[in-house]
């Protein structure tokens, strides 16, 4: 009997969140489409999205993004536009721009958002966009074609929906094989899924191991004894015995694998959603790593940034046609547009070299340069003419002083160059003995022709400084 029982092949904790990490990367990695990807789970659009949507990481990587999208300038321009008309516009894109950020983050999970346009007709005869209806609920109902035709799988059959001013479709990725976009919850349906099992694993745990143990050592009644520990353990006082004893044991297993799986799982959302992985959740890490991680966080935000700008220009585009048919005409001259405002980034190299050519007192910087190449705005800056420093004259006059008779100063480069040579003369000059001594410690360096001038300098300012120093020791 015992050569047929198999025996249970035990895994190392490691081990196993290695292989669950390798399953999972390979998974997030892979070149298919998300409809392939589906294909392979066995699961409907609909049902990955609602788990993957209930998820509470997937909640607070969305609300990162919610905020950043939120905190982002923009502005509405357009030429030949009313000054009145666009104001009130701009305040209509502000009511509902927390809308269009919902339906974008839909359109990045799910791989398209539906939303219906509700307008208003205001006193002067201005058609405005009241609010928008958020078809996340039904998106079974609507369905992506070639073209941007939407249609709506009603009661009563299908029907094609108007997508210019009465509906927005705003698409992911869209393809001609997959017109639904790319969804890019396929991906973290997994690592969802590893947190949610992770949970009853956890739950398992704790039902097992978080109850201590207690023994207790008795010379007498043993089954009075233990009366007494479960009345103690539901809270209470024992008395016991000077040769009697009771102790408590517990289980050295903290759940460690449960808390690496969980990790593991997070990491792998924060980076498909958000470009990186929150420092919270880092067990270690380099400054260098974290700062690359923030552009690439930065870039994943100006992804969403783009699709939102395509879904307020829609927006903003069935506002000028409705009123141009059914309303007051918005003045506007080869349209009204749409922007973020894209912040001059700091370029900490540029920086140091701009300053370096500045300070040389040989190259100005011209308007023009702040403007076409470090993209500022002219009326955010104001060139000002640089008074020269006292005590600081130009290179050409440094140099016209020392051939009039002066020393040449030594240059900051030939400075930096000659200071090793300096340290070492001064170091040979301090351990010699004897003069004789800082010869043949000299005769050992490489030195040229044009560093004795200096060694003699130094040797002589040495030799003044210690009789200096003995004329004031008298």
């Amino acid at each position: 009997m015992f050569g047929l029982t198999k025996g249970k092949t035990k895994k190392h904790i490691d081990a196993l969140v290695a292989d669950t990490a390798y399953a999972l990367d390979g998974f997030m990695s892979n070149a298919e489409s998300s409809d392939e990807l589906l294909d392979r789970l066995g699961l409907s659009r609909e049902q990955v999205f609602a788990a993957v949507n209930s998820d509470d990481e997937v909640e607070s990587c969305k609300e990162d993004l919610r905020t950043a999208m939120m905190a982002s300038g923009w502005r509405l321009y357009g030429d030949g536009t009313d000054d009145a008309q666009l104001d009130r516009i701009y305040r209509v894109v502000r009511k509902n721009l927390s809308a269009f950020v919902e339906l974008v983050l839909t359109a990045r999970m799910n791989g398209y958002a539906v939303g219906r346009y509700i307008y208003r007709r205001e006193e002067d005869g201005l058609i405005v966009l009241d609010y928008i209806a958020d078809r996340r609920d039904e998106l079974d109902r609507y369905k992506p074609k070639r073209g941007g035709v939407l249609i709506y799988q009603g009661n009563n059959g299908e029907e094609v929906l108007d997508t210019q001013v009465l509906n927005l479709l705003l698409v992911n990725r869209a393809t001609a094989k997959n017109p639904a976009g790319e969804m890019a919850v396929a991906r973290l349906f997994p690592a969802v899924s590893v947190r949610k099992n992770g949970f009853l694993y956890a739950h398992q745990f704790i039902k097992r191991y978080a109850q201590p143990y207690m023994v207790g050592k008795v010379s007498g009644d043993a089954q009075g004894f233990i009366g007494k520990l479960f009345s103690f353990v539901s809270g209470g006082a024992i008395t016991v015995d000077p040769e009697d004893s009771v102790e408590m044991l517990t289980n050295s297993a903290n759940g460690e694998g449960f808390e690496k799986l969980e990790r593991m799982a997070n990491a792998r959302i924060q980076k498909a959603l958000l470009g990186r992985v929150k420092i919270s959740d880092m067990t270690n890490g380099s400054r260098a790593a974290q700062e690359t991680e923030e552009n690439t966080r930065q870039d994943r935000i100006e992804a969403y940034l783009s699709l939102l700008s395509l879904a307020v220009q829609h927006a903003v585009d069935a506002m000028v046609a409705v009123n141009a048919v059914w309303g007051v005409e918005i003045k506007q001259k080869g349209g009204l547009w749409f922007e973020f405002i894209e912040e001059a980034k700091i370029d900490k190299a540029r920086a140091e070299r701009d300053k370096i050519y500045a300070d040389s007192g040989m190259v100005r910087f011209t308007e023009d340069y702040f403007t076409q190449v470090l993209g500022y705005e002219k009326e955010h800056f104001e060139m000002v003419e640089q008074q020269p420093q006292a005590g600081k004259a130009a290179l050409a006059v440094k140099l016209s002083d020392g051939l009039n008779g002066g020393e040449p100063p030594l240059l900051k480069v030939d400075q930096a160059l000659m200071q090793p040579k300096m340290q070492a003369v001064l170091s040979a000059l301090q351990a010699s003995e004897s003069y004789a001594d800082f010869e043949a410690a000299l005769s050992k360096m490489d030195l040229s022709e044009g560093d004795m001038a200096i060694i003699d300098k130094l040797v002589g300012e040495s030799v003044r400084g210690f009789s200096d120093g003995l004329e004031d020791g008298k």
